[in-house]
Parts: structure tokens; sequence; C-alpha cells
């Protein structure tokens, strides 16, 4: 079982941020960063968007970086919390 963090501890404790025009990062810009400050955003069949640890392929629409590393690949974290997908 995944931990999921709330969008708001992502950005207020994770340091979680995109690029400075608010667009998720592309490969490019992130791949040289350490990879324990990389997550991949994901959309999910519910309308969420998810960051996992790390790069990934699967349903990817880019990347956001934290300041602080992750350690343990089971966690995940909330970009984009569709508020409208639980009806």
């Amino acid at each position: 079982m995944y931990n999921i963090i709330s969008e708001d501890a992502f950005v207020e404790e994770w340091g979680a941020h995109a690029a400075p025009s608010g667009d998720l990062f592309e490969f490019d810009e992130v791949k040289d960063l350490p990879l324990n400050t990389v997550w991949t955003v994901v959309d999910t069949d519910d309308g969420h968007w998810i960051a996992q640890p790390g790069f990934h392929v699967v349903n990817k629409l880019g990347y956001v970086v934290t300041q602080k590393p992750w350690s343990d690949s089971e966690i995940e974290a909330f970009w984009f919390e569709d508020d409208r997908a639980d009806g």
C-alpha cells in the first residue's frame, strides 16, 4: 500500500514545485537532477494528478521537483486533486 501525501503538504513540507512558468518540467529539464528529487506527475482515471517518485512513462504528464529528497519509492503525492471527481 502506498502512502499518499496531500497536495498542500507536498508543496509546504516537501518544497514541491513546477517550472517558474507553472508548467510541469520536461524530461530534459530534470534528467540531470538527483533522482530522489524528481517526481513524475501522472494522470489517474479519477481525474487526479499524482506525483510518483522517480521517472515513469505510463500516463506521464511531466515532472515536478522537491527540495526534500524522497527515500521511499512507495509514496505518492497529490499534485492536483480534482474535487469534482468525488461526485
